[in-house]
């Protein structure tokens, strides 16, 4: 009897690891669908208890000199970014450094705070939480038409004129607190007040953060040598077209609200140490953690709620750029960490190379946690 158990118990698990190889040979053919069908490159980083800790990878890093695509290949982050910086701004809060509650006032000038509607109720928490009630500085049409069109270079515009061109006298889109509007607004002034109440900086406070954390792979504001080429395509003819140069000035330039670049596994590595409370104390953690509305939440402190996956409640973020698109998220009920990185942008892009992406993503959620 004893025998048969054990042989049975073997054959289980035997049976079990077979399913999960199975599960990941299959999310290995739809990553390379998708690159067959028009994304450049992607890759793809999945850790659980079931499935172990996994890297697929398909198409290119490079497509004019076919180099394909590494597993410890490094891609900007875009948006993730703003999932960085408010866990650099928590963690400053646990320090003491200053209130989530505090109101903005306190520590930028006036010469921001009077351009800006309601900016005498508005908290770090509501910048946090995209509740401020600020319009996003970084759509506006004008900043945009001159920046793809290299009217613009970045580089020659301080934040500071970025916010008193793009966003003074633009109308508040609700009262703080109220509602939840994203916008990169926010991050801005949220790296504003950082750089207020640290020695060096917020770009140094972060680096360090991550230094700490041994994420080695990871860069802020930083162009890593082993960056791989991105594309997009922004004639919308369904052609692509390298813009690495494009992608590096903006993810160098923007302050809060991008400027993350990091493999596959240093990015769900930080995801996985933040929820598993090695970044920030239990409290502060669950200050990232408080959603914006209960029962349909958006958004917390720099986490973004997914309800396209199952599972819910599934947090992480998500990052679209001209040159990348990105995907990083957490499912609690699972314990598993996936991520989705992609060096082909949806933004100014043909509608073709969304369906292809969201195609892809989707199943990889379908073969993940319902086949």
């Amino acid at each position: 009897m004893k025998i048969s158990l054990q042989l049975g118990l073997l054959l289980l698990l035997s049976s079990s690891a077979f399913a999960q190889e199975g599960k990941l040979k299959k999310i290995q053919k739809y990553i390379d669908k998708a690159t067959d069908d028009n994304l450049t490159g992607v890759m793809v980083y999945i850790k659980s208890p079931k499935l172990g800790e996994w890297v697929g990878t398909s198409g290119f890093s490079n497509s004019e000199q076919s180099i394909l695509m590494k597993p410890d290949d490094v891609i900007g982050l875009a948006s993730i970014g703003k999932m960085y910086n408010a866990t650099a701004a928590v963690k400053l809060a646990q320090e003491g450094k200053f209130g989530l509650d505090d109101k903005i006032s306190q520590y930028l000038p006036s010469e921001i705070i009077d351009h800006l509607p309601n900016a005498d109720k508005v908290t770090i928490r509501h910048l946090l939480m995209h509740t401020s009630g600020f319009t996003n500085y970084n759509t506006d049409t004008l900043l945009n038409r001159l920046y793809l069109t290299g009217k613009l270079r970045l580089d020659t515009l301080s934040h500071l004129e970025a916010l008193q061109r793009y966003l003074y006298g633009k109308p508040s889109l609700g009262n703080p607190g109220e509602s939840f509007n994203y916008s990169s607004t926010n991050y801005l002034l949220l790296t504003m007040i950082m750089d207020q109440v640290t020695e060096k900086g917020h770009e140094e406070y972060l680096r360090s953060m991550l230094s700490a954390l041994n994420l080695n792979n990871t860069w802020y504001k930083e162009t890593p040598l082993n960056l791989i080429d991105h594309y997009g395509d922004l004639n919308k003819d369904g052609i692509s077209e390298n813009l690495t140069a494009q992608t590096i000035e903006t993810t160098n330039w923007y302050s809060g609200d991008d400027g993350i670049y990091a493999s596959p596994k240093d990015a769900g590595i930080f995801l996985e140490k933040l929820v598993k409370g090695e970044i920030l104390n239990q409290e502060f953690l669950n200050e990232m953690r408080s959603w914006d509305k209960e029962k349909n939440p958006d958004y917390g402190l720099g986490l973004m709620v997914d309800t396209g996956f199952p599972y819910r409640i599934t947090y992480g973020h998500s990052g679209s750029g001209i040159g990348m698109r990105t995907d990083l998220y957490y499912f609690p009920k699972k314990d598993l960490i996936l991520g989705i990185f992609s060096n082909s942008g949806l933004r100014s892009a043909s509608r073709e190379y969304a369906k292809t992406y969201y195609r892809m993503r989707n199943k990889i959620a379908l073969k993940l946690f319902v086949f």
